[in-house]
């Protein structure tokens, strides 16, 4: 008999220069020394795409991860609110 339970998705291990939905370099400033005020995020909207994917990440990544500039643009800019996340 087959499982139809759905699956959760998964994600790359923890990594702090390792974006956590695609895998790529995510540019982070902080995790190469830098401070937060320089990094790429603090300049930059997230779309709202990015909030969900975001919001979907297991509760011990949220916060710890840096995600990377383009899963953070994955939608067209002009329907981002450009609040921070």
């Amino acid at each position: 008999m087959r499982d139809n339970k759905p699956t959760m998705p998964t994600f790359p291990p923890l990594a702090p220069l390792t974006c956590p939905l695609c895998g790529r370099s995510n540019q982070c400033a902080v995790s190469t020394g830098g401070v937060a005020a320089d990094c790429w995020c603090m300049h930059t909207p997230f779309s709202p795409a990015a909030r969900i994917a975001l919001a979907a990440l297991p509760g011990d990544l949220r916060g710890q991860v840096c995600i990377c500039p383009a899963c953070a643009a994955s939608v067209a800019p002009e329907l981002s609110d450009g609040a921070p996340i």
